[in-house]
Formats: C-alpha cells, sequence, structure tokens
C-alpha cells in the first residue's frame, strides 16, 4: 500500500502517518530527511526520536539521496518536502528536477513493502519568492500531484482532521 499525507505546518499529518505505519504493520523503517547542522537541529531530532519511542521505528538518516530499505517493511519517508529542499539546493544541477525525484522515489514505491510519505503542501503559498524558490515550489506540486495519483490513499491534513482525498485509510 501507498499512502501519500501532505498538510500544512503542524497540522498533524506526522502524527497520521506514524498511526497509518502502525496499523499497517510489519518492520517499520522512518526515514529521516532533516540534516543536521547546529544544536538547534540536533534538539529537533532529538525531540523527534523521542515522539517515536517505543513505536517500534528503525531510523535511517538519509538528508541526501535515498539509500536502499528492508523490502516487505513499512516505509514512512518524512518528509518529502525537506527530501525535495536538501536535494534541489545542493549544489546538482539537474534540467529536470521533476523527473530525477520521481526515478529515486519509484525505487521506494516499486518495492515489494508499504511505503508511507508525508509532504508539506507548498502550492496555496500566496507570496512570489525568488526564481529558485518559485522553482521548489512548482517541483514540490508536482511531485505531490504524482504521488498523490500513484498512491492508494491520499490524505491531506487540516488543524488536526485528516480529509481523505482518495482510497481509505488503514487506521
Amino acid at each position: 500500500m501507498i499512502v501519500f499525507i501532505t498538510g500544512g505546518s503542524g497540522s498533524g499529518k506526522s502524527a497520521l502517518a506514524e498511526r497509518v505505519c502502525t496499523a499497517l504493520g510489519g518492520e517499520r523503517i522512518y526515514i529521516a530527511t532533516m540534516p543536521v547542522y547546529t544544536d538547534e537541529d540536533r534538539k529537533k531530532v532529538a525531540r523527534h526520536h523521542a515522539l517515536r519511542a517505543g513505536r517500534g521505528f528503525q531510523t535511517l538518516e538519509m538528508p541526501g539521496r535515498l539509500g536502499p530499505v528492508p523490502e516487505h517493511a513499512t516505509v514512512l519517508l518524512e518528509c518529502l518536502s525537506t527530501f525535495t529542499a536538501n536535494r534541489m539546493f545542493s549544489g546538482e544541477r539537474r534540467s529536470d528536477w521533476t523527473a530525477a525525484l520521481r526515478t529515486e522515489l519509484a525505487s521506494l514505491l516499486d518495492r515489494p513493502g508499504h511505503t508511507v510519505i508525508v509532504s508539506a503542501d507548498v502550492s496555496g503559498e500566496a507570496a512570489l519568492l525568488d526564481p529558485e524558490t518559485e522553482n521548489y515550489r512548482a517541483v514540490l506540486t508536482a511531485l505531490g500531484c504524482w504521488l498523490a495519483g500513484r498512491s492508494d490513499t491520499a490524505v491531506e491534513c487540516v488543524c488536526g482532521i485528516p480529509l481523505l482525498l482518495k482510497g481509505t485509510l488503514p487506521c
């Protein structure tokens, strides 16, 4: 099963994703995409580890490229928006970031096992930003649309309430 969960900051998407992974069962892998540079980053990571403590997740730090994950595991990618920014603002040049990231994500989606992907929704931001940031927003929006199409279940979280867009929630 592929589950795509999107929403604004603090909307409850991460908590929902963890509940979905628990309901899907099996070995649970948490792919953490946040790079750690500062003490504040370390505190945030420690807080997230504490929130997941005792829930059966094995954490794999993958702030750059996605690496191999066990087949048949239930994988939670947290989160697509951070992963996309890490790649696009790494200094690496790509003529088509959407295609490159789709290819990389497909390796996760096409393997045996469940995949849950969390992403911030930046498509509705009204402000016009610099060209690089606008490109990031366009790529992330395109990836979200692609993932929603590939997913068995697509959900938008608003104020802690999951709004089912497609499929059924396993929890």
